[in-house]
């Protein structure tokens, strides 16, 4: 069935409409398929989602991580698995310190969930190992794998969902929410890219299921909101990188909107521009990313984390370029 939803969140009070009911689809449309179910394990409380892998035969597990294009597995692990490593033709991948890597290797059978992937290529991570830092990370792990389906991520509970994209347009709330928001977005430069409202401004931003918490860039709370480090709106919080010189800074907003989801006082962390600082790039950028080679980094002013996310139920149809969000309801979460 087609339905015309209107609905908006407020994380708190979540205000509701009705889901409308409209006219049927073609005799041709197909019903909604699930094709795998993969349940994800959560750290740090929830805020990190590691997606159970197997690489040539050996269990891992990789960060799910929506805010980077493609993705990558460390250095160490190529070395533990006997992995040989190319320069990659098509990107470079650069970590938050503007470390490169142009190497990518190959790994003849990659299986996750149900799912099975022959010659499997991923980049090699940059920079400080991540397998150093957490000897159980194995990578990262993006949907440059999965936009052949449509994928439902339940961020509260770690689920990890994929379906058939042959369906009835709009016709994916299979879990019944009692309200949902649905919005466009895009993947340009491999992210996937909504529209965002912080306190009246309207600009973009990305969802990032690897970041723990919601970032701005320096420059745009500077451009935009008249934000600057050390003022008393914009108090230190911390660091980047453990670096001093680099530093963090939280303000809370007043009010965050994208597809039809509004978060009220939502704390965001401002964050120096650091990316691509030892790189050599035109441009810098707020997060940990891959970029075709010969392409300008581009700069996105908002990056959605988990702070938010980890209340959200989103299914993300690659084909339709459409979100559908819902929030988990609180005793969902209490009982789990």
């Amino acid at each position: 069935m087609h339905r015309s939803i209107r609905a908006f969140l407020l994380f708190g009070s979540l205000i509701l409409s009705e889901l409308a009911t409209g006219s049927a689809h073609a005799d041709t449309c197909l019903p909604l398929k699930l094709l795998d179910q993969i349940q994800m394990v959560p750290e740090n409380n929830g805020i990190r989602l590691m997606l159970p892998v197997t690489m040539n035969g050996v269990a891992e597990h990789m960060l799910f991580d929506t805010g980077t294009s493609i993705s990558s597995v460390t250095r160490a692990l190529t070395q533990e698995l006997g992995l040989s490593a190319h320069p990659s033709l098509h990107a470079v991948l650069y970590d938050i310190d503007g470390d490169a890597s142009y190497d990518v290797t190959s790994i003849a059978d990659f299986k996750f969930g149900q799912q099975e992937i022959r010659n499997a290529e991923f980049q090699i991570w940059p920079g400080a190992d991540l397998r150093t830092a957490d000897p159980h990370l194995a990578g990262i792990f993006t949907h440059d794998q999965l936009r052949q389906y449509d994928i439902d991520v339940d961020f509260a509970h770690g689920v990890l969902k994929l379906f058939s994209p042959d369906h009835c347009k709009g016709d994916v709330l299979y879990w019944k929410p009692a309200a949902v928001a649905e919005g466009e977005f895009d993947t340009r430069h491999g992210h996937i890219n909504v529209e965002v409202t912080l306190d009246g401004q309207r600009f973009n931003g990305y969802i990032d299921s690897g970041a723990v918490h919601s970032l701005l860039s320096a420059d745009s709370a500077r451009r935009l909101f008249g934000l600057t480090h050390g003022s008393p709106e914009t108090k230190q919080a911390g660091m980047a990188q453990n670096n001093p010189q680099d530093l963090v800074y939280p303000h809370r907003f007043a009010k965050l909107e994208f597809d039809g989801v509004v978060v009220n006082n939502p704390d965001i962390a401002i964050l120096p521009n650091i990316i691509g600082r030892s790189a050599d790039r035109s441009q810098q950028s707020t997060g940990n990313r891959a970029i075709p080679r010969n392409t300008p980094a581009v700069v996105s002013q908002l990056i959605i984390g988990m702070d938010i996310l980890r209340k959200l139920h989103i299914y993300i149809a690659f084909r339709e370029g459409r979100l559908y969000i819902a929030e988990v309801p609180a005793n969902s979460l209490s009982s789990k």
